[in-house]
């Protein structure tokens, strides 16, 4: 057996015979390639690579600085002579209504879907760009939501209240 496992294959049964393959780096070691890695490189005449890289600024949450960004500038460094990115904007991160952060393992996520089907999309821009300040954490409140949602309705009956009482 080759030790490859493809998606819709069950998994070999006999766990006690299972040895973990050595040849394994983090997620943020193939994810820190990203940069050039999808522009073509190792071919650096490639028409993506020439125009796209490096790139002028990566915007990321500060959580990943050192797993992420900071590899990236390593790996870009070394593979390439170039830093993959002139400047870097730090975003906080959003939170549940508990200040928590939103996981998977605490089941405590908002999928926008379920937001933008209740309240609309608008709703939820308004309330993602006026709720919140650059890099601090931002608590996701459905009630604020909902007032985003009163706002923008506001403003859309009066929009048509004065599309309608114009005159020709």
């Amino acid at each position: 057996q080759t030790g490859e496992t493809y998606v819709g294959m069950e998994a070999p049964k006999d766990i006690e015979n299972w040895q973990q393959d050595p040849d394994v780096l983090d997620t943020w070691f193939s994810s820190a390639l990203w940069p050039f890695s999808t522009m073509g490189w190792p071919d650096t005449d490639s028409p993506d690579y020439k125009r796209y890289y490096p790139t002028d600024t990566l915007v990321t949450g500060y959580d990943i600085i050192p797993f992420w960004v900071a590899r990236m500038i390593f790996q870009g460094l070394h593979f390439t002579g170039e830093r993959p990115f002139k400047y870097t904007l730090i975003h906080g991160l959003m939170r549940d209504e508990q200040g928590r952060k939103m996981s998977k393992s605490l089941g405590n996520g908002i999928d926008p879907m379920d937001v933008i089907e209740k309240y609309g999309a608008d709703a939820l821009r308004w309330f993602l760009i006026t709720g919140n300040k650059p890099g601090q954490d931002t608590r996701f409140s459905y009630k604020q939501v909902e007032a985003a949602w009163n706002f923008i309705n506001k403003i859309w009956n009066i929009s048509r209240f004065v599309m309608m009482n114009l005159g020709d």
